[in-house]
């Protein structure tokens, strides 16, 4: 009954089924979980105090050959210059009509974060125990500002930001042990309100050899 039923099908349905589906022909069903690791390095954002980057890696291996799909989270926290605040206070005296020409403002500190999550398709041009890369990427950053004297205001709100942004990326990786690399990472980071180059040492843990490395 069965040859009988597989027989009846027409011919682009019996096609259809054994079409690959989407997701084998991207090659993400390749996608397996090679190493996990950290990074840290200076950052400046834009409009902001210099301050350290600190970013965690998921390296899930080849999607072709030479091409390497990698998973990023990345913290960094600082606060707005001075002259960008006193631009904001001149702004803000700007937009209301002061009849006693006494009005004040003194907004201070105002503190921004920014969490980035995504993901770099790197190329490798060779592999090794030297691995140069470059690459890009797809984030989704969420930026929150925090100040005592915006706090609940408008001005909060429009300083708060969720956005897509982009990322290019470049570095080389050195195993030095078995299952161990280090390497350097420069990269940087475009998103609406948001822009900023990281310079970053880096260092992953593979859970096979790592590469360049033989299997005992």
């Amino acid at each position: 009954m069965v040859l009988v039923a597989a027989l009846a099908l027409p011919s682009d349905a019996l096609h259809a089924q054994t079409e690959p589906g989407l997701f084998a022909r991207l090659n993400l069903d390749k996608l397996k979980l090679a190493a996990l690791g950290t990074s840290i390095g200076p950052v400046a954002p834009t409009g902001t105090v210099p301050t350290v980057a600190y970013s965690l890696h998921a390296d899930y291996g080849e999607i072709s050959p030479r091409w390497r799909v990698v998973f990023t989270a990345t913290y960094w926290d600082t606060r707005y210059k001075a002259d960008v605040v006193k631009r904001l206070e001149n702004k803000l005296r700007e937009s209301i009509i002061d009849t006693t020409r006494t009005a004040f403002f003194a907004i201070g500190r105002i503190k921004v974060s920014d969490i980035a999550v995504g993901g770099d398709l790197r190329w490798t041009p060779r592999a090794g125990a030297i691995r140069p890369y470059v690459g890009g990427g797809v984030l989704a950053h969420v930026v929150n500002v925090e100040g005592k004297a915006i706090e609940g205001t408008f001005v909060e709100s429009a300083l708060d930001n969720i956005a897509a942004g982009f990322s290019a990326v470049t570095g080389v990786d050195v195993t030095f042990a078995r299952h161990l690399a280090i390497g350097v990472q420069a990269r940087y980071d475009l998103t609406s309100g948001v822009r900023y180059g990281s310079l970053r040492a880096v260092g992953s843990y593979f859970f096979d050899v790592a590469p360049g490395r033989r299997a005992p």
